[in-house]
């Protein structure tokens, strides 16, 4: 991708494919700040704040030409990312908002730049940073990370400082009302209980009177206690991962604890939600202790392989299991996996990977509304019959008959 203005038409062909990957207003410029060409949905120039607000465009295009390549958030929500090309030519993207906003905030911020109300679209500011972040590479042979990109403006010196001045205050709280965090041994103790899969001593380590004595993470003790059990989530499900449970299965139950939390009522309910977490983490510990029958048969490299099977199974639940193309992922012969996962977990891979269909049947049969044979084919089952024949010889009652035991 090049940038001269005589060879204007190589970056007009890239900027043209970066918008049908990333489909957002983009403009190029020259030295002296007049266009080059346009590349939107072809809004009039009155919809254009970079038209009729000319110290807006040379503000913009001044701070992209100073830094190479930027993200510019002065107007948060709105933002707009740049690089500097070659030869004088600027490449600018937005206007953009990094939040839905409504019409209101749209006519406002339009009527500041003399625009008629300007089509705010919204882009995630790690998206646009890619956008420009593909141009600046391949100019400059450079790699900037999206991250740095960022944070370069996200964390600012003033909010490194108010950063510092918050921790002060929590500090000098905290010393005034004498109420420190719990120490380090309550999590320690939780985190231990759930590696061995020892519901007991995860339960006397949730009733220790330091439970009680939690931070402060927001202004409510509402938003307080659901942020704290949010932290509490992630660090019971991380604990189970390091155990060797699969990724994906801690991963989606995390999303389920954390989506309930943030439609709970009252701090209590948080609190309690983030204890089931727990309790249930531990418990797939230590069903995963009973499975491995022969620990000390499995050597460490196939330990690990049988891990990445089992997190293989997981992501591909909803798949007709497929034992050669498992094997080909892993880089192993379908002989060895078969063998090594039938010693480590006691069952084959077969069995195995429906016994976790007719767990996440159970979850969907009692937490969703979605009929027999669209859990059978979400579940990647032939029909809805042979769906009901499995889901009998694993658990006695066909799915109907299980769901309207559930629901009375």
């Amino acid at each position: 991708m090049q940038s001269s203005v005589s060879s204007a038409l190589p970056l007009s062909y890239g900027i043209s494919l970066l918008v049908q990957l990333c489909p957002l207003p983009y403009h190029v410029f020259n030295s002296d700040n007049h266009y080059v060409e346009k590349f939107d949905s072809n809004d009039p120039d009155k919809r254009n704040v970079l038209k009729t607000d000319f110290s807006l465009r040379v503000k913009l295009l001044n701070q992209i030409r100073a830094q190479k390549v930027a993200l510019i958030c002065d107007e948060s929500p709105v933002i707009f990312a740049g690089v500097q090309c070659l030869d004088g030519i600027t490449v600018l993207i937005g206007p953009v908002v990094m939040t839905k906003v409504d019409q209101n905030f749209a006519k406002l911020y339009s009527l500041k730049h003399q625009a008629d109300t300007v089509p705010l679209l919204y882009c995630d500011p790690g998206r646009l940073c890619a956008a420009v972040l593909l141009i600046y590479t391949e100019l400059y042979g450079r790699h900037f990370s999206v991250n740095d990109l960022l944070d370069a403006n996200f964390i600012s010196p003033e909010v490194l400082q108010l950063t510092q001045q918050r921790l002060a205050d929590v500090f000098s709280s905290i010393s005034l009302e004498e109420r420190p965090h719990n120490p380090v041994t309550l999590e320690l103790n939780i985190r231990r209980a759930i590696r061995s899969g020892d519901e007991a001593a995860l339960k006397t380590a949730l009733n220790s009177p330091y439970s009680a004595m939690r931070g402060t993470l927001a202004d409510t003790e509402l938003r307080s206690a659901q942020n704290l059990a949010i932290v509490d989530i992630t660090i019971y499900t991380r604990e189970a991962i390091d155990c060797g449970l699969s990724v994906e299965e801690l991963y989606i139950l995390a999303d389920a604890y954390i989506q309930q939390i943030e439609e709970c009522r009252f701090p209590a309910e948080c609190a309690a939600l983030a204890r089931s977490c727990a309790l249930k983490c531990t418990q797939l510990v230590a069903a995963a202790h009973k499975r491995q029958l022969h620990p000390d048969e499995t050597s460490a490299s196939g330990a690990a392989i049988v891990n990445r099977a089992l997190d293989y199974i997981d992501r591909h639940l909803y798949e007709k299991t497929d034992i050669s193309s498992m094997a080909a992922r892993l880089k192993v012969s379908s002989g060895y996996l078969a063998h090594i996962f039938r010693r480590s977990m006691g069952m084959t891979i077969s069995a195995f990977a429906r016994r976790r269909k007719m767990e996440l049947a159970v979850q969907l049969l009692i937490g969703s509304d979605k009929s027999l044979q669209e859990i059978a084919q979400m579940l990647g089952f032939s029909s809805q019959s042979h769906f009901g024949q499995v889901f009998m010889r694993a658990t006695g009652e066909t799915p109907g008959q299980y769901r309207a035991r559930r629901q009375h």
